[in-house]
């Protein structure tokens, strides 16, 4: 027996001998500071372990003797090691990672998570920190212009606050907004325009408040591959924004400031005095009067107006001041990150009296509370104060290029009585008789403030290895106040009126909460095939309040009366002494919700060959109670073809990736209700009873957009991706458009919403990234881009081209043309014998008398293709960046020129209005003058809807050049800084384009998502883009 116990003790002995033995240590980054996630394999074997939240791993049974350790991890150069395996005890290997220059935009943020980028296969744009702040603008989606392929940016106009306009691969809504997904930091925003429409000739931009220096990327997901995990809301793109935070080891510093002003891209040619008083006078002469033209506007007197020359367009077009500060810090331990700003931008506008203030202050922090659990947090406050004017159609420049005529003075010069001897004016008065946009500017006082909070809380648990459970919970807060103040000379104009000053409010309050939860599971079949599950619940109630209009009269106020606390505090919430005056007694609330369930499988095979499937079900409180609900795939595959035997070692091809994606996505963004029916109350109506009547129909039955996408692409690296380019195919089709029906008058019904349309969009995508010279003292690194787009209504149902309409009244949706499209009266040019308006009726035969029935589709809205040049030359100390854009194949409806270069009326004209008929025989631009619309072939001077104001809208624009001078690290006292950068630069500062108009680029004001849709390129007196010169300075300590 004691034999064979003996026998068992050696043979236990000898295995404990032949056991391999354990490897153990600590991964760092090049900070000294611990990283998780790293892979750490035993060379030629299986064996291997990933760092846990502590950069330590263990391998355990490893086998004795020389081995190799290597260490790999994405954005960092695999590291290997030899080591000696003892045949007992356990060996320590540390190691400290060195990042790798070459593959450290690796990453991208996808829908719930993130991605290495050549696992991806969706079509996904990345737009980083360097290139938002580069462009200074307050806004930052105006600093994505001319990016990314496929993404259509159009400036805000010169209005400070002004809200830009995006598209992502063309327009596919009709009536619903054609505006992307927003979501920050794994959250959705609230993005509409809130608060009185375009009120002033301006939409508010609720995206200013976000600052663009507290922004880390901007991820634009296009195709439904990379959109479909979002569903219903998918079809117009999304645009990911993932703000800063902490990293390093310790604390650093960060300083900005810049100082800069701004000037119009273009300014108004008007005519002048005597030039609009010989005008006139021809016009009226050639209606067959005789003698002065009379009476002139305003009431004035021949010697008035000759003696007064008023440049309304210089009293209301100056030189802004702008001026920004944005102070941040980064803190980083093995357990706590943050990241805390504070920012200031003042961005005063070339309109006189006008700018948008942004304050903003952000928190981020993230704690490691143990090996399992993170904990997160994200607090943003900003406040923007819109100092307003106004513009457009409501006045201000508008009103300098139309009814401010060059002939009325600014003041009264004498003192005006009355009939009874009371005084009307005193000397030093505005004029009141006629438009006057100084009078309108001084005797306002209007603020809008916008009040932001956008925060959200999150937690990631790791009950096992390789998963991860996390939690988001968002809240986005929002107010809205609009204030003005309006003296009561402006109400009136005269001394004795019983006007009184007045004070007025608007506002609204919303409140967007946000709730997901999302488990993933990263699953290693063996060396080659990887899989990862995620699946994930959404929640999403949005609450908006809109308090109704509030005024009081009889204020007086000194000072700014916004900063009049008791006015504000007690004026407008107390009812002591029955001034107050509300339009409606109750709030109106306003509420929608989403419930989303969603999943996602990723696989990975060799490195090299990737797919993708993804599926949502979504629910929402917009569509009727028979489609509440709806289901939305996609599904997409990668191959690097690089990695290929046929391709590996290519000299010429480094790397080429051949991708392809499908996907159903929808659309959702429509007003809150539109499924119910309206009914108002009219009291003492018919036989003198108070009746309640339908008028806007209910549609139990409506639904979202859907569409369906294909999209594939080949990106290609050339000469170890010296060149890089990436092309692109994609076609989606929208089904179930969304449309709201204006019926007849006659019907008594004002209008409804239905699914009746279809949509085609399909392009062509480009994108080239080039070194064009790298040596040791100079740099040049070239990026261009263009998108194709084909746009294209195939189906509207049963409805004419009348009963959806946008803009001016200038267009229609048209089956078989693009989206928006022109619908005018052609125009064929001005007769030489009679000086009369030549058009084309629907016979094709030539007419003078414009008639609505003879209107068609012409021209284009939407560009045919867009796209961007950006060149970074760096040699030495320096650098210089040019940023151009350009937009190709579109029209211009110049609405204004109508009016102004057409029936001579109370409006001032452009000078180009010289080249008009004087004698049979003239070949002119413009035709005989007159004051009579007959003669024009008209019934209304406004009617005058024809192709002589469709103008050429392609441009090339240099969006930015600017030279920057980078200081290395250098000490002040004790003072250290670990570098410094002054720039210069100017923005929109040189267009080269054929419109005769003021500005190309146009981002009018729109009254609703449909005007927005089919009439991005009508301007009616749209203020021209501002050019901008800055100097920056940048510290970093």
């Amino acid at each position: 027996m004691s034999r064979y116990l003996w026998a068992l003790f050696f043979l236990l002995i000898s295995t404990a001998v032949l056991q391999a033995q354990n490897i153990a240590g600590v991964v760092n980054d090049e900070n000294g500071i611990p990283m998780p996630g790293v892979t750490v394999r035993i060379d030629g074997t299986t064996q291997g372990d990933a760092t846990d939240l502590d950069g330590k791993y263990e391998i355990k049974n490893a086998p004795v003797g020389e081995q190799i350790l290597v260490f790999s991890f994405i954005g960092y150069t695999e590291a290997r090691e030899t080591i000696n395996v003892p045949p007992t005890g356990t060996v320590t290997i540390n190691r400290d990672m060195e990042v790798d220059s070459e593959t450290l935009e690796e990453f991208v943020v996808v829908g719930y998570g993130v991605q290495r980028k050549r696992e991806v296969t969706g079509s996904i744009e990345k737009v980083g920190s360097k290139e938002l702040t580069d462009i200074p603008t307050p806004s930052f989606e105006a600093a994505l212009q001319g990016k990314a392929a496929g993404v259509q940016v159009t400036q805000g106009s010169g209005l400070a606050g002004s809200a830009s306009v995006i598209r992502v691969r063309g327009v596919a809504s009709i009536s619903a907004s054609g505006d992307p997904l927003y979501v920050v930091d794994g959250i959705p925003i609230t993005q509409d325009y809130f608060l009185n429409g375009n009120r002033g000739g301006m939409n508010n931009n609720p995206l200013a408040t976000i600052n663009p220096n507290d922004i880390e990327s901007v991820e634009i997901l296009k195709d439904a591959a990379a959109t479909g995990i979002y569903g219903s809301r998918g079809a117009n793109g999304v645009i990911l924004i993932t703000t800063k935070s902490g990293s390093g080891s310790g604390w650093d510093f960060n300083l900005n400031t810049r100082h800069g002003i701004s000037l119009p891209t273009a300014r108004p040619n008007m005519l002048n005095s005597s030039e609009w008083l010989q005008l006139n006078q021809e016009a009226w002469e050639n209606d067959g009067n005789v003698g002065l033209a009379a009476p002139l506007p305003g009431n004035i007197s021949w010697d008035q107006a000759r003696q007064t020359d008023t440049d309304w367009v210089d009293e209301t077009i100056g030189v802004g001041f702008k001026q920004a500060y944005n102070f941040s810090t980064n803190y980083g331990t093995k357990k706590l990150k943050l990241f805390a700003s504070l920012g200031y931008d003042d961005n005063g506008s070339y309109l006189i009296g006008n700018s948008y203030e942004r304050t903003s202050l952000r928190t981020n922090a993230s704690y490691k509370i143990n090996d399992q659990l993170d904990i997160g947090a994200n607090i943003s406050l900003s406040q923007g104060i819109n100092n307003r004017v106004d513009a457009a159609w409501s006045g201000g420049l508008g009103a300098a290029m139309s009814e401010a005529l060059p002939i009325y003075p600014i003041f009264h010069s004498d003192t005006i009585f009355n009939g009874e001897g009371e005084i009307l004016h005193l000397p030093g008065d505005y004029w009141d008789d006629g438009s006057n946009p100084v009078r309108q500017r001084e005797l306002t006082d209007w603020r809008t403030r916008e009040f932001r909070s956008i925060n959200n809380i999150s937690f990631e648990y790791r009950p096992i290895k390789n998963m991860f459970v996390k939690a988001y919970f968002g809240y986005d807060y929002m107010n809205v106040t609009d204030d003005k103040y309006q003296d009561r000379l402006l109400l009136n104009g005269e001394r004795n009126s019983d006007r009184q000053n007045l004070a007025e409010r608007w506002e609204n309050y919303t409140n967007n909460w946000n709730t997901n939860f999302t488990t993933s599971y990263i699953h290693d079949l063996d060396e080659k095939n990887s899989f990862t599950y995620m699946a994930g619940f959404e929640y999403q109630e949005s609450r908006t309040i809109f308090k109704p209009r509030i005024s009081r009269e009889g204020v007086e106020v000194d000072g700014p009366f916004y900063d009049n606390d008791e006015l504000l505090d007690g004026g407008f919430s107390e009812e002591e002494d029955g001034g107050l005056r509300r339009d409606n007694p109750n709030d109106t609330k306003s509420v929608y919700n989403f419930i989303s369930g969603f999943a996602r499988v990723n696989y990975s095979r060799s490195n090299k060959y990737f797919a993708q499937a993804s599926l949502r079900a979504d629910g929402s409180s917009r569509f009727g109670e028979n489609n509440r609900f709806g289901f939305f795939p996609s599904a997409s595959a990668g191959w690097i073809m690089s990695e290929e035997d046929f391709l590996k070692g290519n000299e010429t091809i480094s790397f080429m990736k051949l991708r392809a994606g499908w996907g159903i996505t929808g659309n959702a963004n429509i007003p809150n209700y539109r499924q119910y029916g309206f009914y108002t109350q009219q009291n003492e109506g018919y036989n003198g009873e108070d009746i309640l009547f339908l008028n806007v129909l209910g549609n139990p039955d409506l639904k979202w957009e859907t569409a369906n996408v294909i999209d594939v692409a080949v990106e290609m690296g050339f000469l170890d991706d010296r060149i890089t380019t990436t092309l692109s195919f994609y076609n989606k089709q929208t089904t179930d458009v969304l449309l709201e029906i204006t019926p007849q008058p006659s019907t008594g019904i004002e209008g409804w919403w239905d699914n009746l349309g279809e949509i085609v969009n399909r392009g062509i995508e480009f994108e080239l990234g080039a070194v064009m010279m790298d040596r040791e003292s100079f740099t040049w690194r070239t990026d261009f881009n263009i998108a194709y787009n084909y746009n294209e209504i195939v189906d509207i149902g049963s409805y004419s081209e009348d009963a959806i309409s946008g803009g001016t009244n200038d267009t229609r949706v048209v089956v078989g043309e693009p989206v928006g499209t022109n619908f005018l009266v052609p125009f064929l040019g001005v007769d030489p014998t009679t000086g009369r308006n030549v058009y084309q009726d629907i016979n094709g035969n030539p007419t003078n008398t414009w008639d609505p029935a003879d209107r068609r589709a012409v021209g284009r809205v939407l560009p045919v293709a867009v796209g961007g040049l950006t060149n970074t030359f760096e040699f030495g100390r320096w650098s210089v960046g040019l940023v151009m854009v350009f937009s190709i194949g579109s029209d211009i409806y110049d609405s204004s020129s109508k009016r102004q270069n057409g029936v001579v009326t109370n409006w001032n004209m452009r000078t180009e209005v010289f080249d008009r008929w004087r004698q049979e025989g003239d070949e002119a631009e413009f035709a005989r003058l007159s004051q009579r619309v007959e003669n024009y072939g008209l019934d209304n001077a406004f009617n005058n809807n024809t192709t002589q104001w469709l103008k050429d809208g392609d441009y090339l624009r240099v969006r930015r050049l600017s030279v920057t001078y980078n200081v290395p690290a250098f000490n002040v006292g004790t003072a250290n800084f670990k570098g410094a950068s002054i720039t210069a630069s100017a923005s929109n500062f040189l267009t080269f384009t054929n419109f005769d108009g003021l500005d190309p680029e146009i981002a009018r004001d729109f009254e609703n998502a449909a005007d927005m849709n089919l009439s991005p390129n009508i301007t009616y007196l749209t203020p021209p883009q501002e050019m901008s010169f800055n100097l920056a300075l940048n510290l970093r300590f």
